[in-house]
């Protein structure tokens, strides 16, 4: 019986070890496997791969892209780049069928062609290459990022798509069959050349393959039940109880922390600080070769609204010969602070108020700046730039701040509303004794208005001389502050009206500028200055103590003319 046992044990043993050493070897399936892309009836001119693709189960995430022709793969946050896309066809990558090892995928109808996205402020980076492309999928910040893929935006976007990951088509048992079978040899042999002793029972044999089958079970990783010795040990103790009872709450203290968490960072910011630099850096770049060449039309890739109509008007007189100066030069290279709003969802137009400078130069006076992105294909576009004014501050906000919000021209929540705030500044900037005017901080910028209105009066040759200033609704733009105050960007009108009584001599031109423009150096009927006074402020919260105070602005010459 000892030798049957014997050669039983060794077979077994043999037959455990060579299934084993085949899972690990030859019958071993790949380390990794590769999903493709299903067959697609339909082309369009995007492929959007979803974030979803970025599976953290199958870390890390290698794509392999090939196309007929040179493409570009623009990444950038899933909704980002949902808006981007909009009514144009697609084809959508949405997940891997990682047990059929294929990509899940569809097409989406729209409009057969779209713009080329490659190096849009909207997405983050943009990668080109010509035919194929290995692409190691890696986010750059926390959320959701989604890659789009186009050939130019006319062409059909590739969709010759795979990804490589590990197999998790292990086999589990190779390891505990080749223990167990060692273990099953080794107690076989031993049996075979064990002397007989005295015959007892056959209770030793079975016990010595039981014990062997337990230990042999043990090394495999298969546990077996042990029975309590009592009730008294199946239940815990009171001490014990209460530490589980402890621990327990510390989990819920721990899930309620990370939910917490969670929503903190569910809002990100709507442009990251490398995003930032890359637009202020060609902001700089279009806008000084605009002042160059004198040249409007060079302004429209990174101006809009009030900046670019008063470049507009300054190279008008350039081009005339008037005798103004240059305008000022963006100075972006270095960022100082940025009210950069955040947004978990495309909303558009899109508002950042930043200060940069030249240098890290503590006298180097620094440059106010706003700007607009109106849609998700649109750039991001300077519509507000001016020095800071002496002793003027702006807020230290960070980008990504959760705090900094983008707020609508009547915003609730402040002292007064940002529209309201405007026509305020407007009617203290006219009158010195407006009744809002302790609303508003000492300003150096408010009594220069002041002293120059009071030297207009008094050189108008008795001449009446009577101010009107308006706000220009769609330049008022606003964001939000950590401590709840906002900063506004808006455009006054100033039209200054001369009127000259019977008696009163001809009105002079003061300036040469003013000459210009009126086309004589006086008039004898009533003159119409007209002015623009683009401001920034910094508006504070309701129930703030503060003033409101301004950071930025500037009296600019638009029209001298006659009026009837």
């Amino acid at each position: 019986m000892r030798k049957v046992i014997s050669v039983i044990a060794m077979l077994l043993g043999a037959a455990a070890l060579v299934v084993g050493i085949g899972q690990k070897t030859f019958w071993a399936p790949p380390e990794t496997v590769t999903a493709s892309m299903p067959q697609l009836a339909d082309e369009a001119p995007l492929t959007l791969i979803e974030s979803s693709v970025n599976d953290p189960k199958l870390d890390p995430v290698e794509l392999v892209i090939k196309s007929k022709g040179e493409f570009t793969a623009s990444l950038g946050r899933d909704y980002d780049v949902e808006a981007w896309i909009g009514d144009a066809s697609h084809v959508s990558v949405t997940g891997i069928d990682t047990e059929n090892h294929k990509m899940i995928a569809e097409h989406a109808k729209g409009k057969a062609d779209a713009p080329n996205p490659a190096g849009d402020d909207i997405f983050f980076d943009s990668q080109t290459a010509d035919q194929t492309m290995t692409y190691r999928w890696t986010a750059p910040d926390s959320g959701d990022w989604s890659l789009l893929l186009a050939a130019g935006g006319k062409d059909a976007a590739p969709v010759d798509i795979s990804v490589t990951y590990a197999n998790d088509d292990a086999m589990p048992f190779a390891l505990p069959l080749i223990i167990a079978g060692s273990l099953l040899l080794v107690f076989g042999l031993a049996l075979l050349v064990m002397r007989p002793g005295k015959p007892k029972s056959g209770a030793n044999t079975q016990h010595s393959v039981a014990a062997v089958a337990v230990v042999a079970l043990a090394i495999s990783g298969v546990s077996l039940p042990m029975a309590p010795s009592d009730e008294s040990s199946a239940k815990p103790s009171e001490s014990e109880q209460k530490s589980q009872d402890a621990k327990a709450s510390d989990d819920a203290k721990g899930s309620e922390s990370a939910s917490s968490s969670v929503e903190e960072v569910s809002s990100f910011p709507v442009i990251t600080e490398e995003q930032l630099k890359r637009v202020l850096a060609d902001a700089q770049k279009q806008v000084a070769k605009a002042d160059e060449k004198i040249d409007a039309k060079a302004l429209e890739p990174r101006t809009a609204g009030a900046f670019k109509y008063l470049r507009d008007k300054r190279y008008d007189m350039l081009k005339e010969k008037f005798e103004v100066d240059k305008p000022l030069a963006l100075n972006t290279q270095v960022i100082r602070s940025a009210a950069v709003p955040n947004a978990n969802e495309a909303k558009f137009p899109r508002v950042i108020s930043v200060v940069t400078a030249k240098n890290n130069d503590a006298d180097t006076l620094p440059q106010a700046l706003t700007l607009v992105q109106a849609n998700a294909r649109d750039n991001f576009k300077v519509v507000f730039a001016g020095q800071m004014l002496p002793n003027s501050t702006f807020p230290g906000i960070a980008v990504g701040d959760p705090s900094t919000k983008q707020l609508a021209a009547n915003a609730e929540g402040l002292q007064m509303t940002p529209e309201k705030a405007l026509e305020a500044l407007g009617k203290v900037l006219t009158d010195g004794n407006a009744k809002d005017k302790d609303k508003f901080a000492e300003s150096d910028f408010i009594k220069a208005v002041h002293a120059a209105q009071k030297d207009e009066s008094k050189e108008a040759n008795e001449a009446d001389v009577k101010y009107n200033r308006t706000v220009t609704k769609g330049d008022t733009k606003v964001v939000s502050t950590p401590d709840g105050g906002a900063i506004v960007t808006g455009k006054l009108n100033n039209k200054a009206l001369f009127v000259r009584t019977e008696d009163a001599d001809p009105l002079k031109s003061t300036d040469k500028l003013t000459e210009q423009l009126l086309g004589s150096s006086s008039s004898n009927g009533d003159v119409e200055s007209t002015y623009a006074e683009p401001v920034m402020f910094y508006l504070p919260a309701d129930g703030s103590k503060d003033k409101i105070q301004l950071i930025s602005a500037s009296q600019i010459l638009l029209d001298v003319k006659e009026v009837d």
